[in-house]
């Protein structure tokens, strides 16, 4: 049975780790931001087993002051449970978490190969690419989050 909750940083840390960057050092899963007040770590669980996780930051900006901003970060799906859905309903869990008060705006750096299932997911792509070191090309990307 497939099941979602709000989890532990330590984690989301493990799950980065295994899926989103193997062969790096394990410190490099642990983002800016994991232990502040506003971030929500959530995990996707089969039979009770961590399966995927997901972050979602909670922003302050200048730019922006309409709706509260989150930054979604380190999206991740176990390989041998990928394509099985998993990730979009994980995605969906984690914006109705954080949409519970009022509409939010959510962001992210979507891996070029990820693109894709964000539009699926109703995310608009930017046109701005950014290439972060030791990891890849990315394309930010946004939604709106009704409550």
């Amino acid at each position: 049975m497939l099941t979602f909750k709000q989890i532990k940083p330590d984690n989301v840390v493990v799950m980065r780790h295994k899926v989103l960057r193997m062969g790096q050092p394990i410190e490099t899963c642990s983002f800016e931001g994991d232990l502040d007040e506003g971030t929500k770590h959530f995990g996707a669980f089969l039979n009770n087993e961590l399966v995927g996780a997901v972050t979602m930051m909670l922003k302050k900006t200048n730019t922006y002051k309409v709706h509260p901003v989150y930054r979604l970060t380190g999206l991740s799906v176990e390989q041998k449970h990928q394509h099985k859905h998993i990730g979009k309903r994980l995605l969906h869990f984690a914006e109705e978490n954080i949409s519970r008060k009022g509409t939010v705006m959510i962001w992210c750096f979507a891996r070029d190969y990820a693109v894709p299932f964000y539009k699926k997911s109703g995310y608009q792509l930017n046109v701005q690419k950014v290439v972060i070191p030791h990891i890849g090309s990315h394309r930010i990307m946004f939604k709106f989050v009704p409550k």
